[in-house]
């Protein structure tokens, strides 16, 4: 096993000059004594004595009055592009210093509805991870029920969930972005050459739908209520690719979130000259759209990077958000 190196001893020179770097390197910027001195904020006599000091230091003289001001000397003028140097490396130091202090380490725990789990989870997590290399992530996927109820059981530190539940005693949250459903129908429905459709032209005609517990669910329930009507729910299951796949048989139509070519654009394999595919329009109904949220528990004591993140989440700028919920 090696001995463990003691660091060497400064030299005497060196250990009386390093406390006067700061000064030298002011006077060199601003080329005055008072300048010098407002600089770094201390009188100017302070300057001035540790001028003294410095010059009595490296046995040479620093400076010289020239008029009512200075001016350096040769020896001053070598010395000045080392004390820079010397001092931007120390300060490069620190800087690296209280970026390591700032970094957050451990575990963040969030779920959030499957439909986030494609572009939205994936842009927030690699973007804290840049900044973050040292924190881990356990997601938990599945309902807006199962998300909440996993949040309430502490199982998980934050949630993305739609629609976004109100503060209480025991949560917050916050809105991340206010996203427009539409309705998608097979490519050979009546209303698919349609930009846009209102809830009340499809009463009576079979929903595929997701379960009881999903986000998409609920908001279907209350659009069919504030348009005066019951959706008959023909078929239900727990992915939304799935319930597309019905829709594009011609199955029954559904409420989606707006996939990426816009509202009125053909999906599936219409291209293909098999007759399966499906329209989205846009609806044309006050209520359609869904508030997506970030919520999270009022504890004491929340583990550091896990308000790192939730703050990282929050500050994102509107437009990034919407690319990432889809619009």
């Amino acid at each position: 096993m090696e001995p463990v190196r003691r660091p060497a001893p400064l030299h005497g020179e060196l250990a009386r000059l390093l406390p006067l770097l700061p000064v030298l390197d002011a006077v060199g910027q601003t080329r005055h004594v008072t300048a010098a001195a407002e600089l770094l904020g201390v009188p100017q006599p302070t300057v001035s004595r540790a001028l003294a000091r410095a010059a009595a230091v490296v046995g040479v003289e620093l400076v010289r009055k020239d008029g009512r001001g200075i001016r350096l000397t040769p020896a001053a003028e070598q010395l000045l592009p080392a004390v820079r140097t010397a001092l931007q490396e120390v300060q490069h130091g620190l800087d690296a210093l209280h970026e390591r202090q700032l970094q957050a380490r451990g575990v963040v725990r969030l779920s959030f509805q499957m439909t986030f789990g494609e572009s939205a989870v994936p842009v927030f997590v690699s973007g804290f991870r840049a900044r973050h290399p040292d924190v881990r992530f356990e997601l938990v996927q599945g309902s807006r029920q199962h998300c909440l109820d996993a949040l309430a059981e502490g199982r998980v530190d934050l949630s993305i969930v739609s629609p976004r539940p109100e503060p209480t005693r025991d949560i917050d949250s916050a809105t991340l972005h206010v996203q427009p459903v539409r309705l998608a129908v097979p490519a050979g429905h009546r209303l698919a050459e349609r930009r846009s459709v209102r809830m009340a032209e499809v009463a009576g005609e079979p929903f595929v739908a997701l379960e009881r517990g999903f986000g998409m669910r609920s908001i279907l329930d209350r659009l069919g209520r504030e348009a005066g009507f019951k959706p008959d729910i023909a078929f239900s299951g727990q992915d939304s690719r799935t319930l597309l796949g019905l829709v594009s048989a011609g199955l029954g139509v559904a409420l989606v979130p707006p996939s990426s070519a816009g509202h009125g654009a053909v999906y599936g394999s219409t291209r293909h000259g098999s007759g399966l595919g499906w329209a989205e329009l846009a609806l044309e109904d006050t209520g359609a759209f869904r508030e997506i949220g970030l919520v999270w528990p009022r504890v004491v004591g929340e583990p550091p990077q896990v308000r790192m993140f939730r703050e990282h989440v929050l500050a994102l700028e509107a437009g990034l958000l919407a690319d990432a919920f889809g619009r």
